[in-house]
């Protein structure tokens, strides 16, 4: 098998164990990503996000606006409050360790490699739940929502196309990009040609 053959199947043999072990670990993983973005997005936006706490392995965010609501028969007012899911902008983490581990050989750097490409994908994971929590505040609450962020209709245009971007594309990208500019002097034994001698 030539050495780009073998390094497929290791991250195939790799993917679904680092995916279960992220998956049933992600309680956990939540934790920090919901204390950034409490100060990140109660900080850029103080007059609509009041807090955000984990919830389970989703994110709760509880905002500074309010709506009417049924309780025993009596319309009250209560904190409008919403939920994301962190998991859909961190399935690169699993991706991204499975590639470190399919790599061959691995010596000091590899786990300072690692770590580095943890922090990238960790801001990563940030600024698309950041991109989402925006977009839900802008689009899917009420007009007393979007006055408050006072986004041009530019502004608009532009969050959707940042959503989009941190939905779409960087989960996907990010783990290749970190991994090949890390392991960029191990690419060309993975692509070099087999060599076969005759009898």
């Amino acid at each position: 098998m030539s050495p780009i053959g073998k390094f497929t199947l290791k991250v195939l043999i790799w993917l679904p164990l680092c995916f279960g072990a992220w998956y049933f670990l992600s309680i956990l993983f939540v934790l920090p990503v919901a204390a950034a973005l409490d100060g990140l997005m109660s900080w850029a936006f103080p007059d609509l996000v009041r807090a955000i706490k984990p919830d389970g392995n989703a994110v709760s965010i509880t905002t500074q606006l309010t709506a009417l609501q049924a309780d025993l028969g009596a319309a009250v007012k209560a904190d409008v409050v919403f939920t994301v899911n962190p998991l859909i902008y961190g399935y690169c983490v699993p991706f991204y360790t499975a590639l470190v581990l399919a790599a061959p050989g691995h010596d000091s750097k590899t786990f300072g490699y690692w770590i580095i490409g943890m922090l990238i994908l960790f801001l990563v994971q940030l600024f698309g739940l950041a991109a989402e929590i925006t977009k839900v505040l802008a689009f899917n609450i009420n007009d007393e929502a979007r006055e408050r962020l006072g986004f041009s209709a530019l502004g608009y245009e532009g969050l959707a196309l940042v959503y989009q971007f941190g939905y779409l594309i960087l989960p996907v990208v990010s783990p290749v990009l970190i991994w090949i500019s890390q392991f960029r002097h191990q690419l060309p034994q993975l692509i070099q040609p087999v060599t076969t001698t005759r009898p």
